[in-house]
């Protein structure tokens, strides 16, 4: 079982809301209540942590709660604290699958919704799982995309990152059965495990003719008839601009002729 013992109401909240969000069981606790037996694990604060006598306490920012939660879930089902290694598992696209194995277990796995999330989503990780070796794979296909987060994680981060054939990572069967998001988490799982070659050298981000035709083709899918330019489309790929404000840049551009 797990418990929140926060006096912030935000991240109380922000706790609640994902606990219940993930069909988890908790107790709310103030200071002045005794810990159940039954707890396993508390959640709570970075400020408070010190002022909690327990031996698993999880403390989180309201940015690392999602992370935080999953970590406790994790410790209540009696998995590890400290891990030897992390394997991060990468599968790029527009919204890369995430997952992290501590140890071999799986013990994180989301959807980002950017290449540029990487950033921010490994920091998280970082804090809140405690290991001595990190090693990050990342799957070979998804284009600009996986361009796009390898700059990212080569601008952010110092460690090593191998490229692993993506070849049957992608679960085929029963594909009406599980969600678009579901697939990418394993197919990172599977990435995760899979065998992989150091990249070597710097990583830059360049679309290709049909990378770029494509986003133009989805701008008049979005807008409905409006095909933003080759510029905007390629800023686009780049993870430069979001479609919406390419495609406003580029009616702005149209009003001033």
């Amino acid at each position: 079982m797990i418990a929140v013992l926060t006096e912030v109401p935000r991240l109380y909240y922000l706790f609640a809301r994902e606990l219940k969000r993930k069909r988890l069981e908790f107790y709310s606790l103030t200071f002045r209540d005794r810990i159940p037996g039954k707890v396993r694990v508390v959640l709570t604060s970075e400020e408070e942590a010190a002022r909690i006598d327990f031996p698993r306490v999880v403390a989180a920012t309201e940015e690392s709660v999602g992370i935080a939660v999953e970590k406790a879930h994790s410790l209540s089902q009696g998995l590890k604290e400290h891990y030897s290694e992390l394997i991060i598992g990468i599968d790029p696209g527009e919204k890369p699958g995430l997952a992290v194995l501590g140890d071999g277990s799986v013990v994180h796995a989301a959807q980002l919704t950017s290449p540029e999330d990487v950033g921010s989503a490994l920091r998280d990780i970082m804090h809140i799982y405690s290991c001595r070796r990190v090693r990050i794979k990342v799957g070979n296909g998804g284009g600009v995309y996986r361009q796009r987060l390898l700059r990212v994680l080569q601008d952010s981060f110092s460690f090593p990152i191998e490229l692993v054939d993506e070849h049957a990572t992608t679960p085929t069967l029963g594909r009406g059965d599980i969600s678009r998001e579901v697939r990418d988490i394993i197919a990172a799982v599977n990435i995760a495990l899979k065998p992989g070659s150091r990249l070597e050298g710097r990583v830059e981000v360049r679309p290709t003719p049909g990378e770029i035709k494509n986003i133009q083709k989805h701008s008049r899918q979005r807008s409905g008839s409006i095909t933003i330019s080759r510029a905007l489309a390629e800023r686009v790929a780049k993870g430069e601009l979001t479609m919406e404000r390419a495609i406003e840049l580029h009616q702005r551009g149209k009003s001033r002729r």
